[in-house]
């Protein structure tokens, strides 16, 4: 994957109540960044709930999703991408690039890469596994 794909600013290590919280929670950083816009918040917001974004995988945290595969079956989330593209058909590659990443990685190394604790850890980590 190529350096543009992740930056070490846009790293965040947060605890979260809730999907909402976890969203205004990397809204408010992505923003003061200059990453996204104003409204950014309530389209994340809308967008998951017509079209959800959850992953199944081991269960890591109590934050909830619902399921991309069936949006009627919640699941705990304990790492999150948020993809962030300017051009408006780059999502689905972004997508695509995540996924393979996660689905090629070794079990140890995602476990490295989710026991971070820190943003600067968590880069390191993922870099190192070739995100």
């Amino acid at each position: 994957m190529t350096e543009e794909l992740l930056k070490a600013e846009s790293c965040f290590v947060l605890r979260a109540e809730d999907r909402a919280d976890m969203f205004a929670q990397v809204y408010k950083k992505l923003l003061e960044q200059g990453l996204v816009a104003a409204g950014f918040l309530d389209q994340v917001v809308d967008r998951e709930e017509d079209f959800p974004t959850g992953l199944a995988s081991c269960n890591l945290a109590p934050v909830s999703f619902k399921s991309m595969v069936d949006p009627s079956r919640e699941l705990p989330v304990g790492f999150c991408f948020m993809l962030l593209d300017q051009k408006a058909d780059g999502q689905a590659e972004l997508l695509a690039r995540t996924m393979t990443f996660l689905s090629q990685a070794e079990p140890a190394d995602l476990s490295r890469i989710f026991a971070q604790t820190d943003p600067a850890g968590l880069y390191s980590a993922l870099r190192e596994e070739g995100f």
